[in-house]
């Protein structure tokens, strides 16, 4: 038992906060039972109560990076003297990398410290422009 009346591991060291593993459809990125009240928002039996300042420093979460590869075609064709014609293709995430959104952050949710979505997949775009 805690001083904050939950049960919870008492020696989380700051090594251990940081989880990165796939559990079910979602990942659990951090370790949620590193927080005070975790399990525990409204702050009953816990020595932080809604509204107060913890000692969680500035930049101590990070979400996952996200790798991205886009390109983009483009071909002008002459129709006539003065008529021109563009043809462009934009290709986003042209991998396909699955890109994890950043976990939940809300202490009140019963998702905290999970991700459960990723960005966006693939994208392509074309354009057709004359000039004339």
């Amino acid at each position: 038992m805690s001083a904050g009346g939950l049960d919870r591991p008492e020696n989380i060291l700051p090594g251990q906060v940081y989880l990165k593993q796939q559990t079910g459809s979602y990942y659990d990125w951090f370790n949620p039972q590193a927080f005070e009240c975790y399990g525990n928002p409204t702050g009953t039996s816990c020595s932080i109560f809604t509204g107060q300042f913890g000692d969680l420093g500035r930049n101590s979460l990070y979400g996952p990076g996200a790798i991205s590869l886009d390109a983009a075609l483009t071909r002008r064709f002459q129709l006539k003297e003065r008529v021109n014609m563009d043809i462009r293709a934009d290709f986003f995430n042209v991998m396909n990398h699955a890109n994890p959104n950043n976990p939940t952050t809300s202490i009140t949710s019963s998702t905290f410290g999970d991700i459960t979505a990723f960005g966006t997949p693939r994208q392509i775009q074309m354009a057709l422009k004359f000039y004339f």
